[in-house]
């Protein structure tokens, strides 16, 4: 996974949620200032692909972030809670994620391909020859360098609380598992059937893409509460986002964030609301 396309990626999918009003509240100056953002990343992307994250990163800080922190500094205090809350299970997730990649690190590095088949690398090969099922978790767990595993559980911070107060720990929890679960046995069915070549795959970006599968089918459930429609187009952007991101960059599987996708949407359309709790 490529920082420069982490960089683009993430310049693009905030300036395109904040024209979209994904975050409140909006001016119609930092709107203008996401739409310059887009354009430059845009710009980047045709004349200069191989910086065009770094290009689209500076204009990001300049033009959205920097702004933000000195409009938010007066206001600011370190004992006052922020903006991201953590909830339970996505804690003892993160906890458990960080506690394997240090286990990487002890057990021969991160980035050791030995190292990682030994933890449990999804590798295909060897669960469909060897039948090695437990791979289909233990993937799940186990990041390649610092960049992977920093990405994937900002993302299940940003995305995950607000969902697990919706649905509650249990069933966050049975999402999570069981989406990534679905994109490890997606791949081996794809690769059984020679759709796909045989590969070796590590991350819980399976399992981000499920909470939000999860997060769509919870919607579409509740689409006549405030917010729901907003909130399933800003998902909807997410998502194509990440397909253009997963089309352009190298070593990232398209079809492992399909196939948790589509076993949280499934799971989405069936888990309840936590009791006493709706959307809003």
């Amino acid at each position: 996974m490529e920082l420069n396309h982490i960089l683009l990626f993430t310049a693009v999918a905030t300036s395109a949620l904040i024209l979209l009003q994904a975050f409140q509240p909006q001016t119609r100056g930092r709107r203008a200032r996401a739409a310059v953002v887009l354009i430059a990343s845009a710009l980047g992307w045709l004349l200069a692909r191989p910086i065009a994250g770094w290009l689209a990163a500076i204009v990001w800080c300049a033009l959205l972030v920097v702004p933000a922190f000195l409009r938010n500094r007066a206001r600011f205090h370190p004992f006052r809670q922020s903006g991201i809350t953590v909830s339970p299970v996505v804690l003892a997730l993160i906890i458990v994620n960080v506690a394997v990649f240090v286990l990487e690190l002890l057990a021969g590095g991160s980035t050791n391909p030995v190292t990682l088949h030994r933890l449990g690398e999804l590798d295909t090969s060897s669960v469909i020859f060897r039948h090695q099922y437990w791979r289909l978790l233990a993937a799940l767990f186990l990041h390649y360098g610092p960049i992977h595993i920093f990405f994937n559980l900002f993302a299940l911070l940003l995305l995950g609380p607000a969902l697990e107060r919706q649905i509650g720990g249990f069933f966050f929890a049975v999402c999570y598992l069981v989406s990534g679960i679905g994109s490890s046995i997606a791949i081996v069915l794809l690769t059984k059937l020679r759709l796909l070549e045989p590969v070796q795959l590590v991350g819980a970006s399976g399992c981000v893409m499920g909470v939000v599968g999860t997060w769509t089918g919870f919607l579409l459930r509740h689409r006549h509460a405030p917010l729901a429609r907003q909130r399933l187009r800003n998902i909807f952007v997410i998502v194509l986002l990440q397909l253009a991101f997963d089309l352009v960059t190298p070593r990232v599987s398209m079809s492992a964030h399909l196939g948790g996708l589509l076993t949280g949407f499934l799971l989405g359309l069936l888990v309840p609301a936590k009791q006493g709790k709706r959307d809003r």
